[in-house]
C-alpha cells in the first residue's frame, strides 16, 4: 500500500510556500516602482494563492478527517484557516500595496 503523505509531496508544499514569499519580498520590496499599482494588485493573488496551497499541503496530515463523522469539522477548519489568511491578504498586505484601494482598481 502507498504511504499517503511523502516527502517529495511535503518538499512541493515548502517550495510553493517559499516561492510565495520570495515572488511577495521580490516584487513587492524591490521591483514595486517598476510596476503600475493596478498589476501589483491583481498580481498579488499568486503569491497568495501559492502560499494558501503550500500552507494547506504542511497542514493536511495534521488537519485530515479520521472517520465519517468528522468531515464537517475538517471542512468547518479548512474553511476558518482560508478565511483567516484571506484577511490577513486582503486587510493587512493588500492596504499596504496600495493604500488607496478604489483607485488602485480604476474606480
Amino acid at each position: 500500500m502507498k504511504e499517503p503523505y511523502t516527502t517529495s509531496q511535503t518538499r512541493i508544499y515548502w517550495i510553493l510556500l517559499i516561492l510565495s514569499l520570495i515572488i511577495g519580498f521580490v516584487l513587492y520590496g524591490f521591483l514595486q516602482e517598476q510596476f503600475s499599482l493596478q498589476f501589483l494588485v491583481f498580481f498579488s493573488g499568486v503569491p497568495f494563492l501559492l502560499f494558501v496551497t503550500g500552507v494547506f499541503g504542511l497542514l493536511w496530515p495534521k488537519l485530515k478527517p479520521e472517520g465519517d463523522e468528522v468531515y464537517i469539522i475538517h471542512a468547518l477548519l479548512i474553511g476558518l484557516l482560508f478565511i483567516i489568511l484571506f484577511f490577513i491578504h486582503v486587510w493587512i498586505l493588500l492596504p499596504r500595496i496600495c493604500p488607496n484601494f478604489g483607485e488602485c482598481l480604476g474606480f
